[in-house]
């Protein structure tokens, strides 16, 4: 199954089973938080296993590690706003199943 499809599906059933409006700016400064909190995860695990690879050419971890960053913030974002989206269509649904 497609990731985003899941993220979308899960995002979708959030907007129906939570009741009200969602305020879909938290949710995505959430979604970034989470992203960036796991993106440094992922780099120190990267600097961990890249140690070795500092011997012989130094710049290779430190590009790695900066550009799993600024990748990582960038991933975060695009599953907030997908999940973001499934939650305003979850929203729409519950509205108008209340009418």
């Amino acid at each position: 199954m497609n990731l985003t499809f899941l993220v979308f599906v899960v995002g979708l059933i959030y907007g129906l089973l939570n009741p009200g409006k969602e305020d879909k700016l938290n949710l995505i400064k959430k979604s970034v938080i989470i992203g960036i909190v796991i993106t440094l995860l992922f780099t120190v695990l990267f600097f961990v296993f890249t140690a070795p690879a500092w011997i012989f050419v130094p710049f290779i971890p430190i590009l790695g590690g900066i550009l799993g960053v600024f990748a990582g913030v960038l991933v975060g974002l695009y599953f907030g706003v997908v999940f973001v989206v499934g939650a305003f269509i979850g929203d729409l649904i519950e509205s108008a199943a209340k009418r």
